[in-house]
């Protein structure tokens, strides 16, 4: 485009020497046009060559990303200008929304999400507590058997007559607990 303009204007000059009034001033419309025209082209190519930096479209991710506190375990990765997410988040809502702010950044032109949704752990605070609460209960007719609870998991320790195992297990059973662990020796 840029030589074919420049092609022009040089055979404007070329073939405006020689002629009358009238066609001069025509030509030298016709080689003001051809120079607007190659000063256009020069300023369009000037402006689509501005490149724009992964770097900088990643920085813009991961301000717009540092936003959501539910999303602080989430990171991005910009290559040409396709933006990767990763780390965890706690539910898929949260998952949606990451990928979702990083769409609207400017100059992301797709997002690849590799976030993993790996919801909290349980509180089992209460459990315990019910658990240690029925558990003085059940071994109160057992003396020598101890118990301890984690996580909603009853460990039993200590020694026991035959007999009486089936009566406690049952006892213990019945605070439905989320697994006993019978650590205790028969006797």
């Amino acid at each position: 485009m840029i030589k074919y303009v420049y092609y022009m204007y040089c055979l404007n000059i070329k073939l405006s020497k020689g002629l009358t009034n009238k066609k001069q001033k025509i030509m030298k419309a016709f080689r003001l046009v051809s120079m607007l025209a190659l000063i256009l082209a020069l300023g369009v190519a000037t402006t689509s060559c501005k490149k724009v930096k992964d770097a900088d479209v990643q920085a813009a991710a991961q301000t717009a990303l540092a936003a959501n506190p539910d999303l602080s375990n989430v990171s991005v990765a910009v290559l040409s200008q396709v933006a990767t997410l990763s780390g965890t988040v706690k539910d898929d809502a949260a998952k949606a929304y990451a990928e979702s702010t990083v769409v609207a950044v400017k100059n992301v032109k797709s997002v690849v999400n590799d976030v993993k949704v790996v919801p909290p752990a349980p509180d089992f605070t209460a459990i315990d507590a019910a658990l240690n609460a029925g558990l003085v209960d059940a071994l109160k007719d057992h003396a020598k058997v101890k118990a301890e609870v984690k996580d909603g998991v009853v460990t039993l320790t200590g020694e026991i007559r035959k007999k009486d195992l089936p009566t406690l297990m049952q006892k213990v059973n019945a605070l439905n607990p989320q697994q006993v662990v019978n650590n205790i020796t028969v006797k």
